[in-house]
């Protein structure tokens, strides 16, 4: 049985906001595995998504220790415009499926988090990272039997975070964008601080928000604007005012901003999966209740998804706004890329997803979403927009010596 089927299944779709130190120290490589093994050479990678995850010029391997070595920096990073490599943090409820032990089915394995996780072995961004920089930290660890849930505004859990588990990854399970300066100013800032963290040293983010608003409050597309819940205006708002309290808070920050993809393809993703889906609870249908707005049969669920998919669109005009706001803005200590979220659900098995509820990514989605960012992560704009595909085993993108962040590209 493939690695990624049933029981080996974990979570995504979390609203986000959590970064991950990279000291300022010189990239080297890790230590070469000795393989008999030729790296695979990719030029113009077709945009249909084939080559998945290899989506641009580059060399690529199923794993870094196969890429060539780098030399060390001679020279430490000016500013933030000046970066090689760094990375952030998210969430993951339910992240391994159903489990021998019933309770590890529903816990958050946020060690495992494409974004934030730094359990050893697993493929994240942080740990691809730390193959080239083995002094970054921040990465979470290990699960929290107890979800940190903050669902909104007022259900949320009162425990807060979990240091010991959570790291510097702020993300909370079921949170929006209007939970998003929470995150930042009552957990992220100060444990920071609490933990020496200086102005000085570099630190990457990756920010990802907007699947949980599409689930709750999609009909707020028919009110783009003003001040209604989940209106485009006020995501708009919420970010700006959590990135703001981010640059006037903490100083060399680059932020790696995920748009918002199309969540509504969950339906069509799990229908006629029933087997799949009943394994752990077998008279429980199939419907993720978790999404309210893309559960309906019929034409009014389908009005309903089509309402999702034109919020999603105007989320990730915002968002692209913004992006384009801090880049022209050219400050050395804080920027903003963007990656468009070419995440074709509809494409993906339906081991994609969590069995434990058939809404939340698997680990395997984890694993190719993390392979994703990481190889679009010094690439242009061009690069960047390459769908993210399936691929039965991901392919790393090798670091060239010429690699930067490209923070300076202003994208339309």
């Amino acid at each position: 049985m493939p690695p990624y089927l049933r029981w080996e299944i974990p979570l995504l779709l979390r609203a986000l906001s959590s970064l991950l130190y990279i000291a300022d120290s010189p990239v080297t490589a890790s230590k070469i595995a000795q393989a008999s093994f030729s790296p695979q050479r990719h030029f113009n990678a077709s945009s249909n998504g084939r080559l998945g995850n290899a989506s641009s010029n580059g060399t690529y391997v199923p794993d870094l220790n196969l890429c060539p070595r780098l030399s060390p920096r001679k020279t430490p990073a000016k500013d933030v415009h000046d970066l090689l490599v760094g990375s952030r943090l998210l969430n993951v409820t339910h992240i391994k499926g159903y489990q021998f032990i019933l309770p590890d089915s529903f816990a958050e394995w946020r060690g495992l988090s494409y974004a934030a996780g730094m359990d050893e072995g697993a493929i994240t961004v942080p740990n691809l990272i730390r193959h080239y920089n083995s002094a970054i930290r921040g990465g979470s660890v290990g699960k929290n039997m107890l979800p940190e849930i903050c669902m909104g505004g007022p259900i949320c859990n009162p425990l807060g975070w979990n240091y010991r588990v959570d790291r510097f990854n702020a993300a909370r399970s079921g949170a929006m964008a209007q939970n998003l300066l929470s995150e930042v100013r009552d957990y992220l800032v100060p444990a920071l601080r609490r933990h020496d963290v200086t102005d000085d040293e570099f630190k990457y983010m990756n920010f990802q928000i907007g699947s949980n608003d599409l689930c709750q409050l999609c009909l707020a597309s028919e009110v783009p604007k003003g001040p209604m819940p989940g209106s485009p205006d006020v995501f708009e708002a919420d970010v700006m005012q959590t990135l703001e309290y981010l640059r006037e808070h903490v100083s060399n920050v680059v932020v790696n901003m995920l748009g918002v993809f199309q969540v509504s393809e969950i339906y069509n993703m799990t229908k006629g999966h029933a087997e799949y889906c009943h394994s752990g609870v077998p008279y429980i249908p199939h419907y993720s209740i978790e999404c309210s707005c893309a559960i309906a049969d019929g034409p009014f669920g389908a009005w309903v998804r089509s309402e999702m998919d034109k919020l999603q669109q105007l989320y990730n005009k915002k968002l692209s706004k913004i992006v384009k706001r801090y880049q022209e803005l050219n400050d050395p200590h804080f920027a903003v890329l963007w990656q468009p979220a070419s995440i074709p659900l509809a494409k993906f098995p339906i081991e994609g997803l969590s069995n434990v509820d058939c809404f939340h990514p698997s680990t395997a989605t984890h694993e190719r979403i993390a392979a994703g960012v990481w190889n679009r992560l010094t690439l242009d704009a061009t690069g960047r927009d390459v769908e993210f595909g399936w691929e039965e085993h991901p392919r790393l993108r090798c670091l060239e010596e010429a690699d930067r962040l490209q923070t300076r590209v202003v994208w339309d």
